[in-house]
């Protein structure tokens, strides 16, 4: 301890500098993760599936498929209300198996019960046992209907060019009278080949699992690309700035003959100690984030890339402004 060298870096200016690089990171991690919240729910619904495509039949297959109508079916949080959750409805068959093979899946549901994906229940304050409603198309009549399951979080049932029009999905219990009477197709979801699926009807649209992944990462990347690059240069400008706070009483060390090892031990220990400080203490403080968005794997990894980019830089950027301090 008593070999250490002091820099002198005024404590006001660096506190100031850290403080502000701190609040910087963090808006930018809650920026990003708010951002892409959509497309990283979908791509980790997307992970956590197995199956191999989707495709839209005429009738069901009794495994893993859904009724589609093309008649609109709303669903509100009170039997006057004028606004209709913005959600991908779909039905289960009366019959079918339903698997892990799709992560949103639900258990047999009731005619009058729901599933709804947890992001859709967070935005709404939904819990089990609460009560959707919607018009009957058949009969016009207004139908209370119980929250039944919370599914895992999933935007839409299926990625269609790209787009996520929809903010998740709420699964209808098997309704006869929909099924007799109003237009619809079945929407499998498969591991199965196509000629196995064409043995029992005419498979449409086919839409692969692989494909919506790409499309949700396409999505993502555009906001990763510019955030990392805001990030890059903040966390350059803070090292430009912590260096010249210290470059004066550096250079004045250097003539007087002070050790090479020694100058430079102090010189990353002021730089890379307020840095990643100002790191650890942003990723700490975007926990905050979770608050507004359901924890997952797929949006650690996201919010992870702001800090992982920053130490790199810092590291690169101390190194550069190391080395020209010592030119002559």
């Amino acid at each position: 301890m008593r070999n250490r060298i002091a820099l002198h870096a005024e404590p006001k200016k660096t506190i100031i500098t850290a403080v502000s690089f701190t609040l910087i990171s963090f808006f930018l991690m809650l920026i990003l993760i708010l951002s892409v919240n959509k497309d990283a729910i979908q791509l980790n619904s997307l992970l956590q599936s197995d199956y191999d495509y989707s495709v839209t039949m005429q009738d069901t297959v009794r495994k893993d498929d859904y009724y589609q109508f093309n008649a609109g079916i709303e669903f509100t949080l009170s039997a006057d209300a004028n606004t209709s959750l913005n959600a991908d409805i779909v039905m289960q068959s009366k019959d079918s198996l339903y698997t892990d093979m799709v992560s949103w899946n639900a258990e047999s549901l009731s005619t009058n019960g729901v599933a709804v994906s947890k992001n859709v229940a967070k935005s709404n304050n939904l819990h089990i046992g609460d009560k959707l409603y919607s018009k009957h198309i058949v009969n016009g009549e207004s139908c209370e209907y119980a929250i039944e399951q919370l599914l895992p979080e999933a935007v839409s049932v299926r990625v269609t060019n790209g787009m996520n029009h929809s903010d998740g999905i709420i699964i209808m219990g098997y309704d006869e009278r929909y099924i007799e009477n109003i237009t619809h197709s079945s929407i499998v979801f498969t591991k199965d080949s196509i000629n196995d699926l064409s043995a029992v009807g005419s498979p449409e649209n086919i839409i692969y699992r692989d494909d919506e992944i790409i499309s949700s990462l396409r999505s993502i990347i555009p906001y990763l690309a510019v955030l990392s690059i805001v990030s890059i240069v903040t966390t350059v400008a803070v090292t430009v700035l912590l260096n010249k706070f210290v470059s004066s009483n550096f250079r004045r060390l250097i003539m007087i003959g002070f050790d090479r090892k020694k100058l430079n031990t102090a010189f990353y220990r002021l730089v890379h100690g307020t840095g990643i400080i100002s790191i650890i203490a942003s990723f700490a403080l975007s926990g905050i984030v979770f608050l507004f968005v359901n924890f997952t794997a797929v949006k650690l990894l996201v919010l992870l890339l702001i800090p992982f980019i920053e130490i790199i830089t810092l590291l690169i950027a101390s190194n550069i402004s190391n080395k020209q301090l010592w030119r002559k």
